[in-house]
């Protein structure tokens, strides 16, 4: 192997892990961040926006150093349709292919951020969730075709991520499930309201008018549902 075979070939393995390494953080945070389980007051919901932004653009550019880094290589001497077309290489085939799926929902994730405001908040919600289907892709990838897979370095990180993965999945999965289980209540809008003006299901939210001081249902506002003590006597 030359020198120049050398130099590719790392910059291709370290380039890979970093943007593997990157990917996980990224998707754990974006995991915490629809948990809330950052401290508003110790570390900001904006910072944990940026910082997850931030990661994700770092992934998509080590992942450009490791795709060029193999398309260069003399020694792998893959063609650009085998780097950039799925189930065209011939090593390996189906996980290289996992691999070049996996870079082109990136992409299109990545991007969709960017035309947030076009597209809307919805669709971008839902491109994202595809994340972690780019992460199990990016995984496999890695462990089926990477020459450090059995390496103990190597088993350590992607053990690890994994694990990390794993543990906010099932607990995201299982905060959600717990959620949909629990009926949701609305609580008293003012001490001493009576019972009926308290607890109400997710259609009949009472909504105070601060004109008359009177709370009325979400879906009516004709008739009132707690009165003001000095209409009360009036009446």
């Amino acid at each position: 192997m030359t020198v120049w075979q050398a130099v590719t070939w790392d910059v291709a393995r370290a380039g890979g892990f970093t943007a593997y390494i990157l990917l996980a953080l990224s998707v754990a945070l974006g995991m915490a961040l629809s948990m809330k389980l950052q401290s508003p007051s110790k570390w900001p919901r904006i910072i944990n926006s940026e910082l997850h932004n931030f990661l994700t653009l770092l992934a998509l550019i080590f992942t450009g150093v490791h795709v060029l880094a193999v398309w260069i290589d003399p020694f792998t001497r893959f063609g650009w349709n085998e780097v950039f077309i799925p189930f065209v290489s011939h090593y390996r085939t189906i996980w290289m292919a996992l691999g070049i799926i996996g870079l082109y929902l990136g992409l299109a994730i990545g991007l969709s951020t960017w035309v947030r405001p076009l597209i809307g908040y919805k669709w971008w919600r839902r491109l994202h969730y595809l994340t972690l289907g780019i992460y199990v892709l990016v995984t496999v990838h890695g462990i089926m075709t990477g020459s450090d897979t059995q390496t103990i370095w190597g088993m350590a990180i992607y053990g690890g991520s994994i694990v990390l993965i794993g543990a906010m999945f099932c607990r995201r999965f299982f905060l959600a499930s717990k959620k949909h289980k629990q009926p949701q209540t609305v609580p008293a809008a003012r001490r001493g309201a009576p019972q009926s003006a308290r607890t109400y299901s997710d259609q009949t939210t009472p909504i105070r008018n601060n004109q008359t001081g009177n709370f009325y249902a979400e879906d009516t506002l004709k008739v009132p549902l707690y009165r003001k003590p000095s209409e009360r006597a009036l009446r």
